[in-house]
């Protein structure tokens, strides 16, 4: 019995949506699209945006950050990172401006097509206009919460049945068209299911039949493909087919926090400020989905209520460092209470959300302290120096050498050398498998009387 398949061919042009031209189809089994959501159950889900302009070459990016992928994150980050490279070395070349025709853009953005259970699969869809990638592409990757691993689109299928499952979409490319042929099995990158099961295998333009026809959409029958899934494919199937709604991923919650009793967490704290150099800290921070807590000096909370607004409203932690940093230890009893309420009502003011914790400037406490602070203590177990070694390379090495499953580390968002030390701290304890925590979320909302070190696997 010959193989039923469906292939429909479009075009379109950069940045606009595609437009069917023509459709030949084999044997048809089933008219669904590819299955895609919009998991608006993933708490914490977030979209990460970038755009700019080099000279009159535009580009826009856009990738999802998955609470508990980690790795997928990882992977999406480098697919766009690499192809926005490519685009820009390409215009910077090709001299952006210098033609009458319209200028080169390059449009990434990308659709959930599964987002249930362990399985998670994210398809880019990218628009370019001028350069080698010029026209549409799409790719998938699929992630497999059970193992934490990215896999490629092939691993849905089963490994000895890779010569059946490329015989098999040779066929429907023959049947449809002697043009249409399957000869390099790298064009096989973005597999996907409709929602009853069929196989979506997506060729880009040119790869299989001429560019001007546009992109190619095998629908390959669920009876048919079936038994070529893997392990991994099946499941992926089953959570399309008939998703439960929601994520299970080890180390997460079911509201979509970190669970650090069961993946590796550090809390990056910042005390003084804020400061002339906190929004270019939160621009780090944000790029790695990193949350921290920032111990803030009330003054300066009244000088610069905006930074700890937006610092609050980036899913951040806004702790109490005193009024002006006198250490508490020397002061009476009703000083010190006065000191602290004092510091909560200014970044109540600022934020609109009280405090619930305190460092005590220079970690110092005593009976008095402890009795008189409304809040929480929390003290450090990594000590970075920053205050002392005003260099960069020595805070990043001070930071991420010590650091261990449940480490709160001490920096100072006051030091230029501190905050220029962060994009390579968040890279180098990311490699390692941190995931960047408020204190507070360090200990599942329960910070103790006394807090040095948090919880850890």
């Amino acid at each position: 019995m010959a193989a039923m398949a469906m292939v429909t061919l479009t075009s379109a042009s950069c940045g606009g949506t595609g437009q069917e031209t023509k459709v030949w189809q084999a044997s048809v089994r089933s008219d669904d699209p590819v299955a895609t959501v919009a998991p608006t159950w993933i708490n914490g889900l977030r979209v990460v945006r970038d755009s700019g302009k080099e000279q009159s070459c535009v580009w826009s990016t856009t990738y999802p950050q998955v609470p508990g992928a980690q790795p997928l994150t990882d992977e999406l980050r480098r697919l766009v990172e690499e192809r926005r490279a490519g685009f820009l070395e390409w215009a910077r070349e090709s001299g952006c401006g210098e033609s009458d025709v319209k200028a080169p853009e390059l449009n990434i953005g990308f659709g959930f097509l599964a987002a249930s259970g362990d399985v998670i699969g994210v398809r880019f869809t990218v628009y370019q206009l001028g350069g080698a990638g010029d026209g549409k592409s799409t790719t998938s990757r699929w992630y497999d919460g059970a193992k934490g691993q990215v896999v490629p689109a092939l691993s849905l299928i089963n490994p000895p049945a890779m010569s059946r499952f490329e015989a098999l979409t040779g066929k429907a490319l023959a049947d449809i068209d002697a043009q249409a042929r399957l000869t390099d099995t790298r064009t096989l990158d973005d597999l996907a299911f409709t929602r009853s099961g069929d196989l979506v295998v997506t060729f880009d333009e040119g790869e299989v039949a001429a560019g001007a026809v546009g992109q190619v959409h095998a629908v390959l029958p669920r009876a048919e493909v079936e038994p070529l899934l893997s392990d991994f494919g099946r499941r992926a199937q089953a959570q399309v087919m008939r998703p439960v709604g929601r994520l299970a991923l080890p180390g997460y919650t079911a509201d979509g926090s970190v669970d650090c009793r069961r993946v590796k967490c550090v809390a990056l704290t910042f005390d003084d400020g804020p400061s002339p150099f906190t929004d270019r800290l939160l621009k780090y921070l944000a790029a790695y989905h990193a949350h921290a807590t920032f111990f803030v000096v009330g003054q300066n909370v009244v000088m610069h209520p905006g930074v700890v607004r937006r610092a609050m409203r980036a899913g951040h932690e806004i702790g109490n460092h005193s009024w002006s940093h006198r250490d508490l230890t020397t002061l009476p009893p009703a000083v010190v209470r006065a000191d602290l309420l004092r510091t909560d009502r200014a970044i109540l003011k600022a934020t609109g959300v009280a405090p619930t914790l305190v460092r005590p400037p220079y970690g110092a406490v005593n009976r008095i302290v402890r009795r008189q602070s409304p809040h929480p203590l929390v003290l450090w177990d990594v000590d970075t120096l920053d205050w002392l070694y005003r260099n960069s390379a020595h805070v990043t090495r001070a930071a991420v050498r010590p650091a261990r499953p449940g480490s709160i580390i001490l920096f100072h968002d006051i030091r230029p050398t501190t905050v220029q030390a962060i994009p390579q701290v968040l890279k180098r304890l990311s490699k390692r498998g941190f995931h960047f925590v408020t204190v507070s979320q360090l200990y599942g909302g329960e910070v103790p009387a006394r807090a040095i070190r948090g919880p850890h696997p």
